[in-house]
């Protein structure tokens, strides 16, 4: 695969385009048919080939207009570098890249400061003084690809790949030559040009560093940035980056829904019915012209969440619930309930608005302090348990603790005993369970499974678990 179109797909992707394997196979099979001659033609193809949905072909096109385009050292396009072409440079065994590319390559070897004139390349004096603009632009495109600026991730980068990409260039034979230049007292003329050519050489390649960070860098400080927010406590989150975890969340969540919804597939298969298949085609000579599946029903979940959106975890139960109604595909049934005192359903809220906006008004309408689980016991068995059988899930998120009230455990073991499974999530450690007015080991006797869990990343493990039981006993 041509080196420039790989550079492309990591600048996608520092544009928070992820593209799949797939359409980058599919993209390059349209370059090897199109060819990189028209710019438009190839702008469209990859448009169509790597963007899903209408914003995503924006984000494609976008950085495809900054990804092909080079002005560095004022370059003006000539008869074979018009506007409208893209042509190819030199094959360095991976691939063509197009001179309009401003960081083809993806190598990490550098360049030494001899290596033009051993290559027979002409001296950078020599074209930064008669202002040969293409082949300076062709000279910094290779030093780019030899010092692997596509690399980049920080800012603090800068100044590296700054001098990296200069001695690739040749800056210190330009160096040398200046220093010849005064020893020897040569004309002041020239070594005020030849000073000004360096100076000239720096501002372009610091330029074009910077360029290519804010087309490659945006996305690695993204992800250390996530990162960090899938590990971090939800309790710590704050309300800044709710935005920002609520799309980690969907991504998250999308990716449980493809892994699940494949498993779901190959299990809804069933194998092969060969005696109803045989009796069918008997008619046939044998020959078997109908085929007959032994289909398997694959149960979806039904899951009913008990959330406790007191002050203490709040967040965990808003990334609980914010996952579940992204997974809607996967759950046949959700029956939402909040409480601090009191149990409340709020699945008609999650009906009627986008669930991040469902998600506010629960926690607005709901939270507060001074939770009772004793109270909200006996509204499960009033309100709720009459309808938990078999096929439910009962999923539970608070931290069990009660402020010395009645805890209530017999309608847990009521729970216990009529659902398919109870499963807790505390966001509190482990060690802390049972301690001063913690119910959670008295509660956990009564549980399928009790987990800790604050963080997303926990979120996920728990609903990954709870996706893959059904799967696995349906």
């Amino acid at each position: 695969m041509p080196t420039a179109l790989l550079d492309f797909f990591k600048a996608l992707r520092g544009s928070d385009l992820e593209v799949s394997p797939q359409a980058q196979a599919d993209a390059a099979r349209a370059v090897r048919l199109l060819g990189w001659d028209d710019r438009e033609t190839l702008k469209t193809a990859l448009g169509a080939t790597l963007a899903k949905t209408i914003p995503d072909r924006l984000v494609c096109d976008h950085t495809f207009d900054r990804f092909f385009s080079f002005d560095a050292f004022d370059q003006r396009p000539g008869p074979a570098h018009s506007p409208t072409t893209v042509t190819q440079t030199e094959d360095d065994g991976r691939g063509g890249a197009p001179p309009a590319n401003p960081a083809a390559g993806g190598t990490t070897s550098s360049g030494g400061s001899g290596a033009h004139q051993s290559e027979g390349m002409e001296a950078l004096s020599s074209l930064l003084l008669s202002g040969d603009t293409a082949a300076l632009a062709q000279r910094l495109q290779k030093a780019a690809r030899d010092s692997g600026l596509t690399d980049i991730w920080f800012f603090t980068q800068k100044g590296y790949y700054t001098q990296r990409m200069a001695q690739a260039m040749g800056q210190a034979d330009l160096d040398a030559e200046i220093d010849d230049a005064r020893r020897q007292a040569t004309a002041p003329g020239r070594i005020r040009q030849l000073t000004l050519a360096r100076k000239r050489l720096f501002e372009e390649v610091r330029n074009h560093v910077e360029r290519m960070l804010a087309l490659h860098g945006s996305a690695p400080t993204r992800q250390l940035h996530d990162d960090f927010l899938v590990s971090q406590r939800l309790s710590t989150i704050e309300q800044r980056d709710f935005a920002r975890m609520h799309g980690i969340v969907r991504k998250i969540a999308r990716r449980l829904a493809v892994r699940h919804a494949r498993r779901r597939k190959r299990q809804m298969r069933g194998q092969l019915d060969f005696r109803k298949t045989l009796r069918r085609n008997a008619a046939y000579g044998g020959m078997l012209f109908e085929t007959f599946w032994r289909s398997r029903v694959v149960d979806r979940p039904r899951v009913v969440a008990i959330c406790d959106v007191s002050g203490s975890v709040r967040q965990s139960a808003r990334f609980l619930l914010l996952f579940l109604y992204c997974l809607r595909e996967l759950v046949s049934d959700i029956r939402a309930f909040a409480f601090t005192n009191h149990l409340v359903e709020v699945s008609a809220t999650f009906e009627s608005l986008p669930v991040a906006q469902a998600v506010d008004q629960v926690m607005h309408a709901v939270g507060g302090s001074g939770t009772d689980y004793g109270q909200v016991m006996r509204d499960i068995n009033a309100q709720l348990l009459p309808a938990i059988d078999r096929r439910t899930t009962v999923l539970i998120i608070g931290d069990a603790r009660n402020n010395g009230a009645e805890a209530e455990v017999g309608v847990m073991r009521n729970l216990y005993q009529r659902a398919r499974r109870v499963i807790w999530l505390n966001p509190e450690p482990a060690s802390f369970w049972g301690t001063g007015d913690s119910e959670m080991q008295r509660y956990a006797h009564f549980c399928h499974l009790a987990r800790e869990c604050n963080s997303v990343r926990q979120i996920e493990g728990a609903l990954d678990a709870l996706l893959r039981s059904h799967g696995a006993s349906a």
